[in-house]
């Protein structure tokens, strides 16, 4: 069943674009959006004039993490009410929980992505529901081989990613996910 909303006259209902799935105690959690509006690939080169010593970098430049953004639509009325809110719960703790996820979108799929930012409207358009912005980018634990790329500026010691907090407690996760109904 396909149903149009808001004056933008969006269809929803019909299988996403787009897909995030992430692996939380060794089992795979799936989230389909109710609809997605737009895709935003950002692949990217850092480039600067000093190669760095035993490098397999040329002329300097380094891959930046991906990034990949979502513009994504989520309304109960296509779904059990409530499902919004809890559709928007779990994005909120996949991000509070720095859980990696895989995205899949129909031009590429990313690994290893931290989702870093949420934007949620409810308005006039979507009273039961919410549109937004889900902002997701690599994760690059640091290494011997990109140490040096990873530094907050050339006159700093302190690294702007410096790889995993430790382990993750996932139990509140796990528990907010099976409340949500979101399997």
């Amino acid at each position: 069943m396909q149903k149009t909303f808001g004056k933008a006259g969006i269809v929803v209902g019909k299988a996403s674009t787009a897909y995030v799935t992430c692996v939380v105690s060794g089992k795979t959690y799936t989230y389909h959006f109710t609809g997605v509006t737009s895709i935003e690939h950002n692949l990217a080169l850092n480039l600067n004039n000093e190669a760095s010593e035993g490098s397999d970098i040329v002329n300097g430049a380094r891959n930046l993490a991906n990034q990949v953004t979502l513009s994504v639509v989520e309304t109960d009325a296509e779904h059990t009410s409530g499902w919004a809110a809890r559709m928007l719960e779990a994005m909120a703790a996949l991000k509070k929980k720095r859980v990696l996820c895989k995205v899949v979108t129909s031009m590429a799929t990313y690994e290893d992505m931290l989702l870093t930012e949420i934007t949620a409207t409810q308005d006039e358009d979507n009273q039961f529901g919410w549109s937004g912005i889900l902002a997701f980018m690599e994760y690059i634990p640091v290494t011997e081989e990109n140490s040096e790329s990873v530094k907050t500026n050339d006159n700093s010691s302190v690294r702007k990613n410096t790889g995993s907090a430790g382990k993750i407690a996932i139990t509140p996760l796990q528990q907010m996910l099976a409340r949500a109904g979101i399997k």
